[in-house]
């Protein structure tokens, strides 16, 4: 119980940190333009399979209003010819999000001198791995659902009725699992200092649980004692999906302090060390 109120009490901590004033609504833009491209992508590989599926998927992850924007950037899409341009222009606004992070993450390790090139060059690493991130969320649920009807609908036999009840219990476990995976990996690659991926462990499960319990809360709260619609009529969706961006971000940079403060106390107790010897 004392760990958990010490461990409550340095979150405050960090979010007195002047940098949390700043932070979470840069990366919150940033969030806002990749959206819609990110999205077609998604729709653009989900087209393949059937995107009703998806949309069922996204109904559990994210609020209604969201829901709404999103379901359009699924029906975006390009062929031939205008798709190159269509994957480079929606990859240019995926790598500003992740360039967003690389800043967070310097200012919050207090990396001083970074390179540009370097962080355009990151970028674009971390694009692949935010692309996973939202497809572990959404994809691998709908892909799975879909290869286990394929396998009954074949092979109508009661070991496969087993291991299909095992996949349906372990299907959000294992989601799960991949996220913090992948968010750990964006905190690791993001400062421009080498930093050791065991600091890692304690934002990205922060990070993680906070956004499966946030995102619920929130869409409870938006589905049953909110009404956006009478204070701001059309632009109630767009308001939605901004506070719910705000908090996600928000969350995602109280990850990164986490880790960063685990990073420098270790480090100033090593020098410590060392100056006593």
């Amino acid at each position: 119980m004392k760990k958990f109120k010490a461990y409550i009490q340095r979150i405050f901590k960090l979010i007195d940190l002047n940098e949390m004033k700043i932070l979470p609504g840069h990366l919150a833009f940033n969030i806002v333009l990749m959206i819609v491209p990110i999205f077609s992508l998604i729709g653009v590989i989900g087209s393949k399979f059937n995107l009703s599926s998806l949309i069922n998927a996204l109904n559990n992850n994210v609020p209604d209003a969201v829901l709404n924007i999103v379901k359009s950037a699924l029906n975006l899409g390009a062929t031939g010819y205008n798709l190159f341009f269509f994957i480079v222009f929606s990859l240019w606004l995926v790598s500003g999000c992740c360039r967003a992070i690389i800043s967070a993450s310097d200012i919050l390790y207090k990396v001083k001198d970074t390179s540009r090139l370097k962080i355009y060059i990151k970028s674009f690493f971390m694009v692949i791995i935010l692309f996973l991130l939202i497809s572990f969320m959404i994809i691998v649920p709908v892909l799975g659902d879909t290869i286990f009807i394929f396998l009954n609908k074949h092979f109508n036999e009661q070991g496969m009725q087993i291991i299909t009840t095992i996949y349906h219990i372990v299907k959000y476990p294992l989601s799960i699992l991949l996220i913090f995976i992948s968010i750990k990996l964006l905190y690791t690659i993001a400062p421009s200092i080498n930093v050791e991926s065991k600091y890692m462990n304690n934002g990205a499960f922060f990070t993680t649980i906070s956004w499966f319990l946030a995102s619920r809360i929130y869409s409870y709260h938006l589905n049953n004692y909110s009404n956006y619609n009478l204070y701001y009529g059309s632009l109630s969706n767009i308001l939605i999906l901004l506070v719910w961006v705000y908090l996600l971000a928000y969350l995602f940079t109280i990850g990164i302090s986490l880790n960063a403060d685990n990073y420098l106390v270790n480090k100033n107790v090593e020098k410590r060390e060392k100056s006593l010897d």
